[in-house]
């Protein structure tokens, strides 16, 4: 082995015995101590290093002692990184899924302009297991005068109720799945051109479009029914 291969290997080798090596590394210098008594013997100096006399091991002990140090600072930045990281996420979902009001999700101006229930319909019994679920639906839209009174109806019972925004929310999709089962389709306006839908569901989700993908909710499933009662009170049942 010539003397420079011998310094690079020596200069591994308190990394290779923490395991601070790539494989690829750690392969080279087996092959090289395989092959070389000196470096072996180095080797076998650090994994020993208290049965060295000082005389001997002063500076390799202290160039040990200095990657050793360096290897731990290293660690220590990564284990505080890491730490720091994982403090900001937990910090970010609870904040991102604390308790808010309507309001807060969709501010002050805001006005119903539609609103559709859709509940399974359990007299409905179809011919085969495959068939489609039947459902039964009912509809509130501009055309029907009690629509100023469903309204302000609906805007105080989401107000009752408090919202936690799923961290779901954060996924980008090109779809949405609605849970099988009962759903109030609601059209919110505001200004003249601002406007979404939300479908609140008998599970106590609640979902809306967004410009990337859906903002999803989570509440109270009472929140439902007493949507499902206005709607059904006020609307107009439609064929399935």
């Amino acid at each position: 082995m010539s003397e420079t291969s011998c310094d690079i290997i020596r200069d591994l080798l308190p990394l290779y015995e923490d395991g601070a090596v790539s494989e690829e590394t750690a392969k080279l210098v087996r092959e090289h101590i395989a092959g070389c008594p000196a470096c072996w013997e180095e080797l076998g100096k650090m994994r020993t290093p208290i049965s060295l006399p000082p005389e001997e091991n002063g500076p390799l002990w202290e160039r040990y002692q200095q990657r050793r140090a360096e290897i731990r600072r290293k660690r220590n930045v990564k284990i505080v990184c890491v730490l720091s990281l994982l403090a900001a996420l937990t910090a970010f979902c609870l904040w991102y899924t604390r308790p808010r009001t309507w309001t807060e999700i969709t501010g002050e101006d805001v006005r119903i302009d539609f609103a559709y229930l859709t509940i399974p319909d359990l007299d409905w019994e179809a011919d085969t297991a495959m068939e489609k679920l039947g459902y039964k639906h009912w509809k509130l839209d501009q055309d029907d005068p009690s629509l100023v009174e469903v309204n302000a109806a609906i805007l105080q019972i989401l107000e009752r109720h408090t919202f936690r925004a799923s961290l779901d929310s954060l996924v980008p999709r090109d779809g949405i799945h609605l849970d099988a089962g009962g759903s109030v389709t609601v059209l919110m306006k505001w200004g003249e051109e601002n406007s979404r839908f939300f479908y609140f569901m008998d599970t106590g989700k609640a979902i809306t479009s967004k410009d990337w993908g859906w903002d999803i909710y989570q509440s109270d499933p009472a929140l439902f029914d007493e949507l499902a009662e206005l709607v059904q009170t006020y609307g107009v049942p439609q064929e399935d």
